[in-house]
């Protein structure tokens, strides 16, 4: 099957990569905010995928012809040799171009209604459910594709303050594989997105580390304060005195950074402590995925590399049009014993 998935801007590379590993699929096309797959997973497995803002199964294509309206009266000329299901449902029509809704000319929609309705045996519908069979045009793509959307139930929304579950997935995601006896930590929770996005997968115990739980500030998650498998501690990231030395299997976490836009020093000297506490209480090879401000980051990679803690993979990121970067890697202390670190 031939995907056609979009997410929001900003994300691309962090996104193809996690496409690829959730559908084990082939990549063919790419842009800041769209990705083609082919995959052999269903419709109903991608449609659940959180980070994807919506996503279409490509039925067919035609070259890109000087205007939409050409390029509609061509997938309606192409449309009897394609495939589409005799399901009789009722039908509704879209149209995007370079990611926007746009209208066409009404005799283009109307012969397209037709051709679908004499195709599938069901009706148009101006609202409400069926269907939904999208014309997208995008800006790199040189030809249109004629797409049914693919069902996706209700997103999460965003705890105040937090993380979006979208994001949070994607850092799980770049993280590594997830193992059934992972210890997981976060060592500036909050809310707890991260923890949450990871609790979706296997995971032996996790930990939400954040000073506000002490005085009520902050409020983790209720489904996390439900789960006997995950443990709330009310103490400093810098220390985490909870915790023993080698302890820990994956530590995901977004430092505060937003509140330290006129003090970029504290912010990069707040970091620094915790990384060292975090390089004590992961287990050598323990994994590390953390998200920074990107004016911090060549600051943050110097004290990743004091601690012992190796980058496998960076990411520029923008979240909520702020530059960021994700950094991830995993604890290695053998290049200092062998002396090349």
């Amino acid at each position: 099957m031939l995907v056609l998935c979009t997410h929001a801007a900003g994300l691309g590379e962090l996104v193809t990569d996690s496409l690829t590993a959730d559908l084990k699929g082939q990549i063919s096309y790419s842009d800041d905010s769209a990705v083609m797959i082919t995959t052999n997973a269903d419709a109903a497995r991608v449609g659940r995928l959180s980070y994807v803002k919506n996503s279409f199964a490509v039925i067919g294509s035609v070259p890109r012809r000087q205007s939409l309206g050409q390029s509609i009266g061509a997938i309606t000329r192409e449309l009897s040799r394609w495939t589409l299901d005799r399901s009789r449902r009722p039908f509704r029509l879209m149209f995007s171009e370079d990611g926007q809704l746009v209208g066409v000319p009404g005799g283009s929609r109307t012969r397209l209604e037709s051709a679908i309705g004499r195709a599938t045996g069901g009706r148009f519908q101006a609202r409400g459910g069926g269907d939904e069979y999208w014309t997208i045009a995008r800006r790199d793509l040189d030809e249109v594709l004629f797409c049914r959307r693919i069902p996706a139930p209700r997103r999460r929304q965003p705890a105040k303050g937090g993380l979006a579950p979208d994001v949070a997935e994607l850092i799980v995601n770049a993280a590594g594989r997830s193992r059934p006896g992972d210890v997981v930590l976060d060592p500036f929770a909050g809310t707890g997105a991260l923890i949450r996005a990871r609790t979706q997968k296997p995971f032996r115990e996790a930990i939400c580390v954040d000073l506000g739980y002490r005085t009520g500030s902050v409020q983790l998650l209720p489904e996390l304060a439900r789960d006997k498998g995950v443990r709330r501690l009310a103490e400093d990231a810098r220390t985490l005195p909870s915790l023993p030395d080698d302890s820990v299997d994956l530590v995901l976490t977004d430092p505060p950074w937003g509140e330290f836009e006129q003090d970029p020093a504290a912010a990069a000297a707040l970091i620094a402590d915790a990384l060292f506490s975090i390089g004590r209480v992961l287990r050598p090879g323990g994994r590390l995925a953390m998200l920074v401000a990107r004016r911090l980051a060549g600051d943050v990679t110097r004290q990743w590399r004091r601690n012992d803690l190796r980058i496998g993979r960076s990411y520029d990121l923008l979240i909520n049009g702020h530059p960021a970067t994700l950094l991830v890697g995993t604890l290695d202390k053998t290049a200092v014993l062998d002396g090349t670190g």
